[in-house]
């Protein structure tokens, strides 16, 4: 069904492409199309396609027949979206000034960056959450990334083995991130000295660890009461998830991977004319889009809680 309301296709181009590279919610449940809001994704018997079964064939024999099976779900996108109203007056002012300034192109890109912090905090509380993880426990203070002294990479290396698929990504807040990469174990494994000294790359930590990818949250919000002062939280905090990230994610075809972001069509922007807005009307332009985090298998999934001796809320 058309919306009651008018696409503007040069805002929308603006913020489709718009692009805050501190967020990590893509990277961490990566976007796939579906063809509609409701949608049915496929959840497969892992263990069949882990089952051993003898595949010789006699010389007049005939093949082992199997029959792969599947869950079917149903699932639906969220609207999501924010409003902004620019007066005309506004508008007037920023022609007649001749600075290239355009109210409604701006206020495109802030009502983005205010959408996807939304998904980035939905985003980090799916991934931080035990429930959507097979694996997992919190560590005790001998074990936490801020002992320098504790040998985490035997450690690490060990919970990593435990998820039916092996994880192949890290998802960090920054203050926990850093912990990590000084721990003696990690810094004496990657410079082969006694771990005293030094500090351990990403490319370093990713070939101790064996993971393809590493993402290192660094958004902050604001989780103060409306009318209050601002009390500025980290969004990744306290926790460290591994999971396994299939490299081409789809919906429904049932690919193993720990989650994804199912997406019907693309963020659009759209303005209209009101004139209920100040003394000479003005535009109103809504910016949204239609997503829905997917936990797809819980059993790739390994968290790891309170990693931190206490979350740095700075």
């Amino acid at each position: 069904m058309p919306a009651p309301f008018p696409v503007d296709p040069v805002r929308t181009g603006i913020v489709i492409a718009y692009r805050n590279d501190k967020l990590i919610a893509d990277q961490v449940m990566p976007r796939t199309p579906v063809d509609g809001e409701l949608f049915k994704w496929s959840e497969y018997d892992k263990a069949e396609r882990m089952t051993h079964i003898d595949t010789e064939i006699s010389r007049k024999g005939a093949a082992k027949e199997v029959e792969f099976g599947a869950t079917e779900k149903n699932a639906s996108t969220a609207d999501h979206g924010l409003d902004d109203v620019v007066p005309q007056s506004d508008i007037d002012k920023a022609a007649a000034g001749n600075s290239g300034y355009d109210p409604l192109d701006h206020a495109s890109e802030a009502l983005t960056d205010l959408i996807l912090l939304d998904r980035e905090v939905r985003t980090a509380r799916i991934v931080f959450d035990q429930k959507n993880h097979a694996h997992g426990r919190a560590l005790t203070a001998a074990e936490r990334f801020s002992n320098r002294d504790a040998d985490l990479l035997a450690f690490l290396l060990e919970q990593l083995d435990k998820p039916l698929m092996r994880p192949n990504t890290l998802t960090i807040g920054r203050a926990e991130w850093t912990q990590l990469r000084v721990n003696r174990s990690m810094v004496a494994a990657a410079h082969g000295n006694s771990g005293d000294k030094g500090v351990v790359s990403l490319a370093q930590m990713l070939e101790l660890l064996e993971l393809d990818n590493i993402f290192i949250g660094e958004s902050r919000v604001n989780i103060a009461r409306k009318g209050k002062p601002a009390e500025v939280a980290r969004v990744w905090a306290g926790h460290a998830a591994f999971t396994y990230l299939a490299p081409n994610v789809s919906v429904p075809s049932g690919t193993l991977t720990w989650g994804a972001t199912p997406q019907f069509e693309d963020r659009f922007a759209a303005t209209w004319y009101d004139e209920k807005v100040g003394l000479k009307g003005g535009y109103r332009l809504r910016v949204g889009e239609q997503v829905k985090e997917l936990v797809i298998a819980k059993e790739c999934g390994l968290l790891l809680r309170d990693v931190i001796t206490a979350p740095v809320g700075d």
